[in-house]
């Protein structure tokens, strides 16, 4: 039994939790058939006293801490130690029967076989955990290639001929992968880089590889994911029935159910599947999504030595990052939460292959107006303060800007904005603006005059005047039997052209 207490202590030493985070663990995936132990027996079952009784607890301990490639090998492991000690248990008992005395090895030499034993299976789980990393540095190498212009290595020299890999020392291993994982994170810095493309699983690239290839393929991956951001932020803000705008107000449960809005809207923007174990798949791999609007994010035990994908967006920086990494045991702080989660330490950071890094999120305007400009939008002077005028004023004060259906329907806090547009386009005719949505006619005004074009759901105001010989060749279009231009500070008022027939 001692390799199977060695082969559990090492899954927990590696997993970095606690007993008490390790029952809990226990507790959480139990649904059928005997409790977990209490924490006193399972610290003694760790030790080894009564294990070999108790072989669901052990195969229950590998289902929560073993990394899903490993589970099955691990308990086909189990399975056969737990053989050989029914064996050995079977074959002392008939011995002590026949021969109490005679041919009875010494007590110090079966302990020094049972720790050559361990010594021996430790020894296999290593070099199988550094073939593994080898596998994965030559991915990563390869990868590195391509991004520089040259041929993989491995595509390099004749396949059929057998080669001796003599395997690096651990330290050699980690020191390699970290340099090349910092080089590719220089490298794809970029917001429209992808890593791995071209690569696949044929070519025996790692599962993060693969997990970057199929998202490279995807078309306007860059445009789709900051689309689904900007919408996720904008269900939760739900600013048409609450006016709000800055995610800062968001309460704790609200920031929770964002987490899981992103990753609702990132898989259908994707086209992707949910996964069986993981929040979804990717190329046929289960992948762990993580978003944060911080720097940081937590990972909860299970989710060690799979791949996950990190997801961050800054609303008040208008920025957005996607970055793949397989989480190890030494990604992660010392310390765990109440619910057995850890954050993603620096060296789990430098791991992380970015595919977009700080990319562009659509402008949240209202977020980004200065705050004398957003309070005078907001009102509530006497008379005033209704949603309408409220419309009037975003109009009237955020002159030049695109402002799209969200914004206005927050300022309104109705989600009839267009009605509200209609009505402050009309209203604010006789200041001489200018209220511009996104039909082909309109566009082609705004266009004409040099503002910014707005798209279906989106408006632009400005102020204009009659064409003056002052004007010079400032950009104008006629309207109405007259030259129309964008007003000056110094230009008198003069009610703008009525667009109804322009709709």
């Amino acid at each position: 039994m001692r390799q199977i207490v060695g082969l559990l202590r090492d899954l927990v030493d590696g997993s970095g939790i606690q007993l008490k985070g390790l029952q809990q663990l226990l507790l959480a995936q139990h649904q059928e058939g005997p409790r977990p132990p209490s924490y006193q027996v399972l610290s003694d079952r760790l030790r080894g006293r009564g294990l070999q009784n108790n072989a669901s607890l052990i195969y229950a301990i590998i289902g929560v801490l073993a990394p899903p490639e490993r589970k099955e090998a691990m308990a086909e492991e189990v399975k056969q130690h737990l053989v050989n000690a029914r064996a050995v248990r079977a074959s002392r008992s008939v011995q002590t029967s026949h021969e109490p005395t005679q041919g009875s090895p010494e007590p110090e030499l079966v302990d020094v076989l049972r720790e050559n034993r361990g010594l021996r299976s430790k020894i296999d789980r290593m070099e199988r955990r550094l073939a593994r990393k080898e596998k994965d540095l030559q991915a990563l190498r390869d990868q590195l290639a391509v991004v520089e212009g040259r041929a993989p290595a491995s595509s390099i020299g004749p396949r059929d001929e057998p080669t001796t890999v003599i395997p690096p020392s651990v330290e050699e291993s980690a020191a390699a992968a970290r340099s090349v994982d910092v080089d590719l994170a220089a490298a794809t810095s970029s917001p429209s880089f992808a890593v791995g493309a071209g690569t696949g699983t044929e070519s025996g690239s790692s599962d993060v590889a693969t997990v970057a290839d199929a998202l490279s393929r995807m078309p306007d991956l860059e445009a789709t994911t900051a689309n689904a951001l900007r919408y996720a932020f904008d269900s939760v803000l739900d600013g048409r029935r609450t006016g709000r705008f800055d995610p800062a107000t968001l309460g704790k449960s609200e920031k929770t159910y964002l987490g899981a809005k992103v990753t609702h809207e990132l898989i259908a923007a994707w086209g992707l599947q949910p996964g069986q174990e993981t929040d979804l798949q990717v190329g046929r791999q289960e992948v762990a999504l993580k978003f944060t609007t911080g720097a940081t994010w937590t990972v909860k035990p299970e989710e060690v030595g799979r791949v996950c994908l990190l997801v961050s967006a800054n609303d008040q920086r208008s920025c957005w990052s996607l970055g793949l990494v397989r989480i190890e045991p030494g990604h992660l702080s010392g310390a765990a939460n109440r619910d057995s989660k850890r954050t993603l330490s620096a060296a789990g950071r430098q791991a992380v292959i970015w595919i977009f890094h700080n990319a562009q999120l659509p402008e949240n305007t209202l977020l980004h107006l200065p705050k004398p400009l957003r309070e005078q939008i907001f009102a509530t002077e006497a008379g005033g303060g209704s949603n309408q005028t409220r419309t009037n004023n975003l109009f009237r004060l955020a002159q030049g800007r695109v402002l799209n259906r969200t914004t206005v329907s927050t300022v309104s806090v109705t989600a009839d904005g267009p009605k509200r547009v209609r009505a402050a386009r009309e209203a604010l005719r006789g200041e001489g603006i200018l209220v511009l949505g996104g039909t082909s006619r309109q566009a082609t005004i705004a266009r004409n005059l040099g503002l910014p074009v707005p798209r279906d759901g989106e408006w632009v105001s400005r102020r204009v005047t009659r064409r003056r010989p002052e004007h010079g060749d400032a950009p104008s279009i006629a309207l109405s039997d007259d030259v129309w231009t964008l007003a000056g500070p110094d230009d008198p008022v003069e009610k703008a052209p009525a667009l109804a027939e322009l709709w």
